[in-house]
């Protein structure tokens, strides 16, 4: 099996979340979780089913991403609209690009990856939000967005 490590610096709790319940639907088995630097968390993992755990990661990393942006991390309504962005193109280059860079790479720096990697998704985060702040904004009803 290949060996990855994943790192964190604010998402430790998320990540630990996310690796039990990947391994619980065995993508993965982890091998050592453990800080690595004072405010650095590592987790160590060997993957039994590449492609499944590539999709599931994704869906981790786009809701990170969802959560860093400040407007949606106070709206469940926008939370909701986003996950919609799962049936959409961007959400398809997101997991081929994923893909790719696992075949790369050895290991990823969660936060890192949501905020330099992950650009396009998070650029449509905000168009959203630029839209729906439009419609408000000439009286369209919010329903409508």
């Amino acid at each position: 099996m290949e060996q990855f490590v994943i790192f964190t610096v604010k998402y430790e709790k998320k990540l630990l979340e996310f690796a039990a319940k990947a391994t619980a639907e065995e993508l993965m088995q982890v091998n050592f979780s453990k800080k690595v630097k004072r405010d650095t968390y590592a987790l160590a993992f060997s993957l039994a089913k590449r492609e499944a755990f590539c999709t599931s990661l994704m869906d981790f990393l786009m809701d990170i991403a969802v959560e860093e942006n400040p407007v949606y991390a106070h709206s469940s309504k926008l939370r909701d609209m986003a996950q919609d962005l799962r049936n959409t193109q961007i959400y398809a280059r997101e997991l081929r690009r994923l893909r790719g860079f696992f075949l790369g790479s050895r290991e990823v720096h969660i936060d890192g990856y949501v905020t330099f990697r992950m650009g396009e998704f998070r650029e449509k985060l905000d168009h959203m939000i630029y839209k729906l702040v439009k419609k408000i904004k000439f009286g369209t009803s919010p329903g409508e967005c």
